[in-house]
């Protein structure tokens, strides 16, 4: 098996994280990130303690150029190459209309989930074009696909940006050797989806819980899925989804027969 080496952005926690420990599991090399140093060295030490030694990190804002750099520059000074970029790195929304929204939240959204990734995305085709290869995959999200939620916006909105700005981009590579591609986790049992469990009224809170029995999956199932369908993904373009049509309605039958059963 050839070593690869992986560069995951916004991975001390959630499925970042997870995709670095499936990585490393696997026997390959990750460089995580994160924007606070004492958060990226305690996720370094886990990850050393539990998986692997080769595994570096590097603190920096995504919506940085120069955070790029240094985890382009980190990866190479320590394994010499990148073979997989992730721009993973993302933050949620205030739980309000977008009337209500300050201007502080509305620019920090968009700086992390738009900018962020068109620099990151940006950063990796200009290394893995000079190295000759090279895949680069973007986090979608909720309204990635055009699904609408009250109070959800401008977190929709940037996530329709990845399908978007992925697929065009995949265009403009066309016969060069870098491959960008999507991943689709689907809804994941991880802090940041718990957050947005708690900041609801109790009637929205009821109505979440409802799509989330359904939906939810624990982080490492989804994580190694997809681990295994970048190591896998040979297409130009590629869109690895794990809650594909038939695994929800496959889903929403089961529950339908457990309510059954519960009258």
């Amino acid at each position: 098996m050839e070593k690869k080496t992986i560069v995951i952005t916004g991975s001390t926690r959630g499925i970042g994280n997870g995709l670095a420990v499936e990585f490393l599991k696997a026997g390959h090399q990750v460089v995580i990130n994160g924007r606070d140093p004492e958060k990226v060295a305690r996720a370094v030490a886990k990850l050393k303690d539990t998986c692997s030694d080769e595994v570096a990190g590097v603190t920096g804002s995504v919506s940085d150029p120069e955070t790029h750099e240094k985890l382009i520059n980190k990866a190479v000074n320590t394994f010499g190459k990148i073979d997989i970029w992730i721009n993973n790195a993302g933050i949620p929304q205030p739980h309000r209309k977008l009337a209500d929204i300050e201007t502080e939240d509305i620019k920090a959204i968009t700086e992390i989930n738009i900018y962020g990734l068109m620099l990151g995305t940006r950063a990796a085709i200009q290394f893995m074009t000079k190295q000759g290869f090279g895949k680069i995959f973007n986090m979608e999200g909720f309204g990635s696909d055009g699904r609408m939620m009250d109070k959800l916006s401008l977190y929709g909105t940037t996530k329709r940006a990845v399908n978007y700005l992925s697929k065009t981009i995949s265009n403009e590579l066309s016969g060069s050797p870098v491959q960008l591609g999507i991943l689709s986790p689907g809804m994941v049992r991880t802090e940041f989806l718990d957050g947005a469990r708690e900041i609801r009224t109790p009637d929205e809170a009821r109505q979440f819980k409802k799509v989330y029995d359904i939906l939810a999956e624990d982080p490492d199932v989804v994580t190694k899925f997809l681990v295994n369908g970048i190591l896998k993904s040979t297409k130009h373009y590629d869109r690895i989804e794990f809650l594909t049509k038939e695994r929800l309605f496959v889903r929403i039958l089961k529950m339908m027969l457990y309510s059954g059963d519960k009258k």
